[in-house]
């Protein structure tokens, strides 16, 4: 599981919910105001926080902006608790290292009561460790992460359907799913087994 961190970089809204679309009428003019414009501004500040967090490693500032009830279901439908992920998130930041760079830009977002539902394409770069030296490593992945209106502002409470995932090392496209092998040629996701 990647983890969703920063802002938006030419955000895209696309109609994906009835409400989230105020339409009036008012002496035969009708106008529809996009609802959802005031929580993308907020989550965008969120991705923010989240990016600070992930490059001070800083673990608290990262869990304060997750519900208490947390949860994923990675690409292969594996579930993932809230006291899961924050172990991996505690073993993700102490073993990155920089210069790290995280955004997610947010594709659309659908409003359901107080929560937002938003479809991001996520980047991460850090240097970790691989093989016995400190490599480049970045990932970028499509996922769908559901924040909730709470008293303490906008958290973070779901991710899930993840897709598109791409993971390279020093610049190769890797298949993440194996062991590392610097010698192997670049992964091609297209390719059939064996040839």
């Amino acid at each position: 599981m990647i983890f969703p961190l920063l802002a938006c970089l030419g955000c895209l809204l696309a109609p994906a919910a009835d409400d989230q679309f105020k339409v009036k009428e008012k002496n035969g003019q009708r106008t529809v105001k996009d609802k959802s414009k005031p929580v993308r501004k907020a989550l965008e500040i969120q991705y923010a926080k989240l990016a600070e967090a992930v490059q001070n490693k800083d673990f608290a500032a990262f869990q304060a902006l997750r519900t208490d009830d947390f949860h994923t279901v990675d690409e292969q439908g594996r579930p993932r608790t809230a006291a899961q992920m924050a172990e991996r998130a505690k073993a993700m930041l102490k073993r990155i290292q920089a210069p790290i760079k995280t955004s997610n830009e947010i594709k659309i977002i659908e409003l359901k009561g107080d929560d937002a539902i938003a479809t991001v394409r996520q980047y991460f770069s850090r240097m970790q460790e691989i093989a016995g030296k400190s490599r480049k490593v970045e990932t970028y992945v499509t996922q769908d992460e559901t924040w909730t209106k709470t008293p303490d502002g906008w958290k973070l409470k779901f991710v899930g359907n993840e897709r598109d995932a791409e993971t390279y090392v020093d610049g190769k496209r890797i298949d993440p799913s194996k062991p590392y092998d610097p010698d192997a040629p670049p992964y091609d996701p297209k390719e059939k087994p064996g040839k």
